[in-house]
């Protein structure tokens, strides 16, 4: 749903200068509201499910906006799942679970000195079949991990 709502809110390639948004609400669309995914976010814990002495905000990261309320979706980092909550500080500075890179921090960095490889280590090699590339025909592929299921949605 995420995914809709924002190309709804980008340039249509069949109407020169106007989002699709645009072409049914006559209207510009606000974009201010928009979040960088995977950035860094704090929940805010209500003061009536905290101690004196607990954290006022657990931290998190930002996967979307939820469908039916003007809520955010946020992996909650401590308690290892999906939350909904519309009190949520957002760090996009930070990505996921890596410290902040600052100008100062930018510079420092010495690109040259990295051992780079165009492959990663232990990248399989693909065949190629048709437009598409097929899967290694030597490996298994491991099942991806199931999530828990939030509020009867998955």
């Amino acid at each position: 749903m995420t995914a809709i709502y924002i190309k709804d809110r980008l340039l249509s390639p069949k109407v020169v200068h106007k989002t699709p948004f645009e072409i049914v609400h006559n209207s510009k669309p606000s974009v201010k509201h928009m979040r960088v995914f995977g950035c860094q976010v704090y929940i805010l814990t209500p003061k009536e499910k905290r101690l004196k002495w607990d954290p006022k905000a657990r931290t998190g990261i930002f996967l979307g906006y939820e469908e039916a309320s003007k809520a955010y979706r946020v992996y909650d980092i401590e308690a290892g799942q999906v939350v909904i909550s519309r009190d949520v500080n957002f760090d996009e500075s930070a990505f996921g679970l890596s410290p902040p890179i600052t100008a100062e921090h930018a510079d420092d960095i010495d690109f040259d000195s990295l051992d780079l490889d165009d492959e990663a280590p232990g990248q399989a090699q693909y065949k190629k079949t048709g437009k598409r590339k097929s899967r290694p025909h030597d490996e298994e592929v491991p099942a991806p991990p199931r999530t828990q299921c939030i509020n009867g949605m998955d």
